[in-house]
């Protein structure tokens, strides 16, 4: 018995396979596959097609070399085999995007003091999508990341500065998402410290004998004096979003 598959075209697709039986003997092949008594039955024989495209099977068996006997052969009708359907495309979702865990979606813009005169600070961005073999993710102006979560550290530029930083997301058919906030950066204000009355000072909203009103310059004496510059402002610890 042989079994071949042939193109549209004629020319052949698969494999030829042959199986010789012997004395009504199924040879390994086809045994978990045909029965044989007065018929050979065979049920979901492979058949080596694996390619998608069109398939003419040819079922030949040649009888022993007995004299009258002839060759039988059929063919089956076309038999399509379509390709693997891809994979659909992955849901684009941005589970959170956020600055110093402040989530964007509530907030899309940023203001910090800075001192520019001390070190550098850094806010921390973080990011959460959802994951799937075709999703690209991208920081910007930073570019692509390869995590689908992940975080990092952003140093604030020296004042006055703007930056926008978007978190965008695409998949293979295209879809996109995005989330975008802006951070400013400007010059935090010294402001002066409170003078704590001497005494036999005046209440608050008094003017002392030999004093001066509030708002004026005691004679040979000074203006408020700022604030110490060896001291740490509140906004120039870990910036707060004002």
């Amino acid at each position: 018995m042989r079994l071949i598959s042939l193109a549209p075209d004629g020319s052949v697709n698969s494999e030829l396979k042959r199986y010789p039986i012997i004395d009504n003997n199924l040879p390994p092949q086809l045994r978990n596959f045909c029965t044989l008594t007065t018929n050979l039955i065979c049920q979901n024989l492979p058949t080596g097609a694996k390619q998608a495209g069109d398939y003419t099977f040819n079922l030949t068996v040649i009888p022993k070399q007995v004299e009258g006997e002839t060759e039988i052969a059929k063919n089956t009708p076309t038999v399509k085999i379509k390709p693997v359907p891809p994979k659909p495309a992955t849901p684009v979702n941005i589970i959170y995007f956020k600055v110093n865990n402040l989530d964007v979606s509530e907030k899309q813009k940023y203001i910090y003091e800075v001192n520019k005169d001390r070190q550098p600070v850094d806010i921390i961005v973080s990011w959460q999508v959802e994951d799937g073999e075709d999703i690209k993710v991208e920081l910007l102006p930073f570019g692509d990341v390869q995590k689908p979560q992940g975080s990092k550290n952003y140093t604030l530029s020296k004042p006055p500065s703007s930056v926008t930083i978007t978190l965008r997301v695409t998949n293979k058919a295209g879809e996109q998402k995005t989330q975008s906030v802006t951070i400013d950066t400007v010059e935090f204000s010294r402001l002066t410290q409170p003078q704590t009355p001497t005494p036999g000072g005046t209440a608050p909203g008094g003017t002392a004998p030999g004093g001066t009103a509030p708002g004026g310059t005691a004679p040979g004496g000074a203006s408020p004096s700022p604030s110490s510059p060896d001291r740490l402002s509140p906004i120039e610890l870990p910036p707060k979003p004002d």
